[in-house]
């Protein structure tokens, strides 16, 4: 069985891994296939122009934003995580507060 440590670090670094390709995701949709880049059937160029870049790695803006999507999710879902295996530390923490605000009276 894994030490709790161990189990911070993996959730810890999968989070990091995530948030990395959430920003690389993003960046694509901003720079890469900005608004209005989406094929949508034959003939259209799509874009602002000729020479608009349509697809990324096979991809187009709306697969990239399903993609995007999901990172998000599961970055929610190991924050939520990291929450719970913090939890003692974030209960004590915050009570060390309380105490501290009722002392300064």
């Amino acid at each position: 069985m894994l030490k709790r440590t161990m189990v911070n670090f993996i959730v810890d670094f999968v989070a990091f891994l995530d948030l990395l390709a959430l920003a690389f995701t993003g960046f694509i949709m901003k720079y890469v296939l900005p608004p209005g880049s989406a094929g949508h059937g034959q003939g259209f160029r799509g874009g602002r122009g000729p020479g608009q870049i349509l697809y990324f790695w096979s991809m187009d803006r709306h697969e990239w934003g399903v993609v995007h999507f999901w990172l998000a999710v599961i970055f929610a879902v190991l924050m939520l995580l990291h929450i719970l295996l913090h939890w003692t530390w974030i209960k004590c923490y915050v009570k060390s507060l309380f105490r501290r605000a009722g002392q300064s009276d």
